[in-house]
């Protein structure tokens, strides 16, 4: 939690010097990331849920290919 503060503490001593129209620009940036983050996690979640799924169609095409020997 300490780390978390000191990362808030250090963007708003950022925003001190920063002109209002700046400061909109980097809250659009700001918005931006988080929404990538949130896109690459459902990204992640995806490929995951993939390649289980492609996993136990090779479990199965195994099991398959060991009952017809």
């Amino acid at each position: 939690m300490a780390t978390s503060v000191k990362y808030k503490d250090q963007i708003l001593n950022e925003l001190n010097d920063l002109s209002d129209e700046q400061a909109a620009n980097l809250m659009k940036i700001i918005r931006l990331f988080k929404e990538s983050i949130i896109c690459q996690r459902e990204y992640d979640f995806d490929i995951k849920k993939e390649f289980e799924e492609w996993d136990k169609l090779s479990d199965e095409a195994l099991l398959n290919f060991e009952g017809n020997l």
